[in-house]
């Protein structure tokens, strides 16, 4: 296999940034806490058996079983889970970056400033992921590319990888061998030799991707009981007549790098902001297709992207997925770049160039296109200083547990339920919605109409820290599961008498309706009052989503623990 040959000073300068790009990951990681989806990951190689990662898991959580049993290697045999999960991610994110920057047949700057963009630094290099596979295996499958007609097992093998890895990584890899079985056919079919396809060395290894495509689809398939966000009340036939999926579906290829819609609340519903950024989002699709188109790669590039975007704006997208687009795109670039002559850039490209006569307007665009190049690698360094100077999970709840030795009290965490009314606070303004979050009293609450006892966010970020169950209330029918069931249609009269059955709590996590649980005579001359509050931060480009989580005591156990004071002193301020 042919490679991409560097200068000995390539190499030098190569590994320096290689380097330099660990070096910040490593620096970073010592002061990220673990989020939600990373401790989920680990509580499941460590408690799910082997059959249940395989036949189980997957139906809830959406993606194959590769990363969970990956890490049950380390998770099951007692490895402590923050370090675990840094280290592993971080080693498989600097060979990703090792094999972009010296295999790549990109110019010197991308090679050496791609490894630290938003989603190759931050989202996939600190979060620890399943994506740090997904961006190994990419870049794999774009190295065996060129190849893959006299050597199709490599590239074979590389897709498989990609499948293995996300739902995504399914869609993608299936696109281009969708596209792959049509060049092969056509080839034949032009060989004369079609009636023999089933002869043909290729014929295999693509029955094989097929078999284990189709293994994996069946696996993720979601239960009936399932719960994954909003597409539980969000349906296909909705999503198909919102403008906002086709708003999605237009501006994906810019928020992939530069854009700042998907993930910001804030000002996702500006005007403004959207229409530049669906300017900018159908330039960049129209780009995608004629450069595709004019060096020959138009259905590689724009059959997968297109079915990715879509099962994005359509069907299920959470922020830090658009990443996988960014990955495509390298891998796009890199295959055309491969080809004999490079990349070709389309003639009317140049027209346009050649009649921007005007100083002025040249110069504007160059530092247009320079502040957008550069920005994915200013959301990277904005969200590392956010990562480092706020508090990401809830780590220091552990701590407080661990300090005062709380782990045999009986603690309470909130689950999630819907009340009859919801109301949309967020209408409010961001510091009023703050404000009515910390003060909400949880004995008073609307009337709920559905409890989903087992969607316990903040009890999966806490238990990585300890070896057992250490609340009263969370998986109360399979205790030995430290991770997060996703169902949500369970009998929860029957789940809150096994509750009920062990008293009442002696501290309490987030904000739990305790009427639910206990009658009115239980709970008389009761006082929980906040000793603690936390605040969980998520981080996606230069912008922060903040939540506020608060430990409150039982009062009559305020003598036993002197170290903990009520905080915030407002006689209304308990339940």
């Amino acid at each position: 296999m042919e490679k991409t040959v560097f200068s000995r000073k390539d190499c030098l300068i190569g590994g320096i940034v290689l380097a330099i790009y660990t070096a910040g990951l490593i620096f970073v990681s010592c002061f990220h806490e673990l989020w939600f989806d990373e401790s989920q990951a680990w509580l499941i190689a460590k408690c799910a058996s082997y059959k249940e990662m395989l036949t189980v898991v997957p139906h809830y959580e959406g993606h194959p079983p590769l990363w969970h049993l990956f890490l049950s290697v380390f998770a099951k045999n007692g490895a402590p889970a923050e370090l675990t999960l840094k280290a592993v991610n971080i080693t498989l994110s600097t060979i990703a970056m090792a094999l972009l920057i010296f295999r790549s047949p990109f110019p010197r700057i991308v090679r050496f400033v791609l490894p630290f963009t938003y989603f190759f630094f931050y989202q996939y290099g600190i979060m620890s992921r399943p994506y740090s596979l997904t961006m190994i295996a990419v870049f794999l499958a774009a190295i065996t590319y060129k190849e893959r007609d006299s050597k199709p097992w490599r590239y074979i093998l590389s897709l498989m990888l990609l499948c293995s890895t996300t739902a995504y990584g399914i869609l993608l890899s299936g696109g281009l061998c969708v596209v792959w079985t049509v060049e092969i056919i056509a080839g034949l079919i032009k060989a004369k030799k079609a009636a023999f396809f089933w002869k043909d060395k290729r014929f295999y290894p693509l029955c094989l991707i097929l078999a284990l495509a189709l293994v994996y689809m069946i696996m993720i398939n979601p239960a009936d009981d399932c719960y994954y966000g909003l597409v539980d009340e969000y349906s296909l036939k909705a999503a198909l007549t919102s403008i906002k999926s086709y708003e999605c579906l237009i501006i994906l290829p810019f928020e992939t790098w530069s854009g700042v819609l998907i993930g910001l609340e804030r000002i996702k519903d500006i005007p403004a902001v959207m229409a530049a950024e669906i300017v900018l989002g159908l330039g960049i699709w129209g780009a995608l297709i004629a450069v595709t188109a004019k060096n020959k790669k138009f259905f590689t590039a724009v059959l997968p992207y297109s079915m990715l975007c879509c099962f994005m704006s359509f069907r299920y997208l959470g922020a830090h997925h658009i990443g996988i687009g960014a990955m495509f795109h390298v891998f796009i670039f890199w295959i055309m770049a491969e080809q004999e002559g490079g990349i070709v850039i389309p003639g009317f490209f140049k027209k346009i160039n050649a009649k921007i006569n005007s100083v002025l307007i040249r110069r504007i665009v160059k530092a247009g296109v320079f502040i957008i190049c550069l920005a994915p690698v200013i959301y990277s360094i904005t969200a590392s200083v956010n990562d480092m100077t706020h508090n990401i999970g809830s780590s220091c709840l552990a701590d407080t547990i661990k300090e005062n030795h709380l782990e045999d009290r009986k603690i309470m965490v909130a689950w999630e339920y819907i009340e009859e009314e919801e109301t949309n606070l967020e209408e409010m303004g961001d510091l009023l919605y703050k404000l009515l979050q910390i003060l909400k009293l949880p004995a008073e609450h609307v009337p709920i109409t559905e409890n989903r006892t087992y969607l316990c966010p903040d009890a999966t970020m806490i238990q990585p820290y300890f070896d057992k169950n250490i609340f009263m209330n969370y998986n109360v029918d399979c205790p030995d599961d430290l991770y997060m069931h996703y169902k949500y249609k369970e009998d929860s009269k029957a789940v809150f008498e096994k509750v009920r059955e062990k008293g009442l709590p002696d501290f309490i996590i987030g904000f739990c309706p305790l009427d639910e649980i206990y009658d009115e005579e239980t709970l008389e001359g009761v006082t929980y009052l906040p000793v603690m509050s936390v605040e969980e931060n998520l981080c996606f480009k230069t912008g922060i989503k903040t939540g506020n989580v608060r430990m409150y005591m039982r009062e009559d156990l305020f003598d036993d623990y002197p170290d903990l004071k009520w905080i915030d002193d407002q006689t209304d301020n308990h339940y």
